[in-house]
């Protein structure tokens, strides 16, 4: 059910893939009930995830896993329209523990939340009755809509527990490999739509309202992402210790951070390495850097004469030429701040992107562990500048 971009599918296709999704979260919770507290990295004990550590880039996974459940429940069951009051939730204190609008990011570590049998319990169910809604509503766009949403919402919480896994040295399988050969392509740019159309067929994130006309001037860009070896150059070169290749931001980024490479690179034994998930391995000259911030990728872009694309140009690139390579590897930084297109108005999950504009930097593509049914060319990402926990890396373009 993992077949390309899912915006489009009919009821038996979605409900396959909604049941698919579930399972695979379901897959994690089981994992994780079993999971008791283990080794890390080079003997650290690696956190068992009934007591994960309370950072701000992670949620706590038995919370995480009923937050999916409850926003299946509530999109494809309970929600009424914004006038009317939400139909009551399986279990009573659904609202209280899982609605992410309401219930603050630290607060979830205290909640007297149900355990990993009720948490599972808790999937199945909700799952069941959506399923049950879904082989009751027209073959119409707009009566699955908020089906589709819980399927990619579930499907972008699959891949955030990849990133959980990497911060708290979690074994997982890594699912990089080495890039194509390096090249620019170059495009002769010209006006085109930009965003999804309002008559096109099937889901459109909130934030892809609407298709606009948008002018890009003829541009080259990088046919794949930037590589390790690219990226090594730049550390090798002292870059990090240089402030003329760092704007004013990411100046203040290294003053906070006190980073010299990568996050997850060392030197050891006269050897680059890398850790990914739980384990230090070698670092693969051909694979696409990952787990750098917006500003690392400026900074290698100046030293070495190029600069990263505009959202428009990505989606120039993505639409007009074949050999783009992108959604297969990590996300990708973009040049421009995350904002609303011109028409843009909210759905009725207001929260999917509205709060995020203008903080939030653009981000394109799709990593490894981004299910393909998620991956469009007009699909917007966004994270603040500094993320560096993401699956993301990204390419360039010739400066001037």
């Amino acid at each position: 059910m993992d077949t390309p971009d899912l915006r489009t599918a009919d009821k038996t296709l979605l409900a396959h893939a909604m049941q698919d999704a579930r399972n695979y979260t379901i897959s994690l919770l089981d994992e994780f009930a079993a999971w008791p507290d283990g080794v890390g990295v080079e003997g650290v004990r690696s956190p068992n995830p009934l007591h994960p550590p309370c950072l701000a880039i992670i949620n706590p996974p038995l919370w995480e896993l009923g937050h999916v459940a409850w926003f299946t429940e509530y999109w494809c069951q309970r929600y009424r329209g914004a006038a009317a009051a939400p139909r009551a939730a399986c279990l009573p204190d659904a609202d209280r523990w899982y609605d992410s609008r309401h219930v603050p990011h630290d607060s979830r570590w205290r909640l007297d939340l149900p355990d990993w049998a009720g948490t599972r319990h808790y999937l199945q169910d909700t799952l069941a009755s959506a399923l049950d809604a879904l082989r009751a509503l027209p073959e119409k766009d707009h009566a699955l809509y908020f089906h589709r949403l819980a399927l990619f919402h579930e499907d972008m919480h699959g891949e955030a527990f990849h990133y959980t896994r990497q911060t708290l040295a979690w074994p997982a399988a890594d699912g990089l490999s080495d890039l194509a050969p390096a090249g620019d392509i170059e495009l002769a740019g010209g006006e085109f739509l930009m965003g999804s159309p309002p008559t096109g067929k099937g889901f459109v994130f909130d934030n892809e309202k609407w298709a606009h006309p948008q002018r890009v001037a003829s541009f080259a860009i990088s046919a794949t992402p930037v590589r390790n070896s690219d990226y090594l150059a730049f550390v090798e070169a002292d870059g990090y210790r240089q402030p003329q290749w760092w704007s004013e931001s990411g100046q203040a980024w290294l003053a906070a951070s006190g980073q010299t490479m990568p996050r997850y690179w060392r030197r050891k034994d006269g050897a680059w390495q890398q850790r990914r998930f739980a384990d230090w391995v070698d670092l693969a000259p051909a694979d696409a850097v990952i787990h750098l911030t917006a500003h690392e990728a400026e900074a290698w872009c100046r030293w070495s004469g190029r600069r990263l694309p505009s959202e428009a140009e990505w989606e120039y690139a993505a639409l007009h030429a074949s050999d783009f390579d992108w959604g297969n590897h990590v996300w990708e930084w973009t040049a421009s701040a995350f904002a609303p297109y011109p028409g843009f108005s909210p759905d009725p999950y207001a929260e999917y992107a509205e709060p995020f504009f203008h903080t939030h930097r653009s981000v394109r593509g799709g990593s490894f562990a981004t299910r393909s049914r998620m991956r469009n060319p007009r699909y917007r990402n966004y994270y603040e500048p500094q993320r560096d926990d993401i699956f993301v890396g990204f390419r360039s373009c010739p400066a001037g």
